[in-house]
């Protein structure tokens, strides 16, 4: 509440004093209809109402603090309006008490003005007396006027009332429907990771299971350990069809540290990288890899259809593959952020708009790319930020730059994230096969890079090579 009045109070003093207007503008016929009760009980049942249900916190959060902003913005508009209609009917009284004397003054004058001119002439009185029924009827029809749009105006006080009612009934609708929904969808997220384990748990029994018969069948005649072959075929034939889709080829387990960190996909905690491990999928080029039937039959397996692809794991793993950073793998890797079980839950909607609109897009296909033995490196679609100049790697100038431009290659660290495949598939493209290693520009990628400089670059520095050359020769010396 403190943190509402030290922010709104500007608007609360806006609605005292347009409170205080209606108030003493209005006082003067809601008085005399008997207006003023009325208002007074609708006005402090819906703020009792309204009050209960603050104290209470009977509606969300955000629902919470517009009703309690909301209060006391009523509460200060009744309190201007009252204090303003105390004031008009003061004031009232008191030009009530001057119009009484006024009128006894000018009566008294009209009486012995009656008298004088009864002694001059009865028709002037016949005439006074005319005047004063003239006025009478005036002040009563101007009454009858006034009574009219007091009550106009009462019935228009009602109907705002009854609206502001309907309102507030139907805003506690929407807040028990969205209660409701919160509560349907943790119910079916928990059935959701209660599936996944059980799921989890038969492979792990069905993995045992096929460990045991192998143990066994080893002892067995040549014919009976063909027949457990058949049958753990068989098997693995069964737990592949148990999903939509198709599975992913895997590897072999790579030395230890040459597993890429799977966590730093948003989506992947502990739990899914041990699942995508148990797959055979270690790399973030496996993941970028994917293709649609592939991450249909992983997100059955982890038991989320869908969710790889709404929360957007193989841009991720392409945007990782190709030597970049996402926000999220930066905070990771700086500390910042620190990566448990929790991050094994479903992002929310709201995370997962925000997360699109930060992924750069990929570039685009080119023509003739199955050609070429190995594998395209993950190309951007565009440069993030400012573009490295790639001419500083010796063997690259301005013809093989512009074309690994074309393949979406912009900075160091994406040639430096090459794999063996990436370097198989740009040496055919670039029609120098073996080139790139002879020349070490993974090398001088990595070093360029961190900040450090090359043996060329450093000439390139010092001004004693002019540009860089396509065919790997140093440029032209400079005198």
């Amino acid at each position: 509440m403190e943190y509402l009045i030290a922010t709104y109070w500007s608007w609360f003093v806006v609605a005292l004093l347009v409170g205080g207007a209606v108030g003493y503008w209005s006082s003067w016929w809601l008085a005399s209809t008997g207006g003023t009760s009325s208002l007074l009980r609708w006005g402090a049942a819906t703020f009792a109402a309204g009050l209960v249900v603050a104290v209470f916190h009977w509606l969300p959060q955000r629902a919470g603090l517009y009703l309690e902003t909301l209060l006391l913005l009523s509460f200060w508009y009744a309190l201007g309006g009252l204090a303003a209609g105390w004031l008009r009917g003061v004031m009232s009284r008191t030009d009530l008490a001057i119009t009484v004397d006024a009128a006894s003054a000018q009566f008294a004058g009209a009486r012995i003005n009656h008298a004088a001119a009864a002694k001059v002439a009865p028709d002037a009185l016949a005439a006074a007396a005319g005047d004063m029924e003239d006025a009478r009827s005036a002040a009563a029809a101007k009454a009858a006027q006034e009574a009219r749009s007091e009550a106009a105006a009462k019935e228009a006080e009602d109907a705002r009332l009854a609206a502001a009612a309907k309102a507030a009934e139907e805003a506690g609708a929407v807040a028990d429907a969205k209660k409701a929904e919160d509560a349907r969808l943790a119910a079916a997220a928990k059935a959701a990771e209660e599936a996944r384990a059980a799921a989890a748990a038969k492979l792990a029994e069905d993995q045992s299971l096929a460990a045991k018969v192998s143990i066994a069948e080893q002892s067995r005649s040549n014919a009976a350990a063909k027949s457990a072959a058949d049958l753990a075929t068989t098997t693995a034939a069964t737990l592949v069809v148990l999903y939509p889709g198709h599975r992913p080829q895997g590897v072999a387990p790579p030395a230890a540290g040459k597993a890429d960190d799977l966590k730093l996909i948003k989506g992947i905690g502990p739990k899914n990288e041990k699942s995508c491990n148990a797959l055979g999928v270690y790399q973030f080029h496996q993941i970028a890899d994917w293709t649609p039937d592939e991450a249909i039959w992983v997100g059955h397996h982890i038991a989320f259809p869908g969710r790889i692809e709404r929360e957007h794991w193989i841009a991720q793993a392409k945007l990782l593959a190709s030597g970049r950073d996402t926000d999220h793998s930066k905070a990771v890797k700086s500390g910042a952020l620190v990566v448990d079980d929790a991050a094994d839950a479903p992002l929310d909607p709201a995370a997962i708009e925000i997360l699109g609109h930060t992924l750069p897009r990929q570039a685009a296909a080119v023509g003739g790319e199955e050609d070429h033995p190995g594998r395209r490196p993950y190309g951007l679609a565009q440069a993030l930020g400012t573009a490295d100049d790639l001419k500083r790697i010796r063997g690259i100038g301005p013809q093989n730059e512009g074309k690994l431009h074309g393949l979406g290659i912009w900075h160091f660290s994406q040639i430096a994230a090459w794999s063996d495949e990436n370097v198989r598939w740009v040496g055919s493209y670039l029609a120098f096969s073996g080139r790139i290693d002879r020349e070490k520009w993974i090398d001088q990628a990595r070093a360029l890079a961190i900040g450090q400089e090359t043996e060329f670059s450093r000439r390139v520095a010092a001004g004693k090579v002019a540009t860089s050359k396509d065919n790997g020769a140093f440029g032209r010396e400079m005198s």
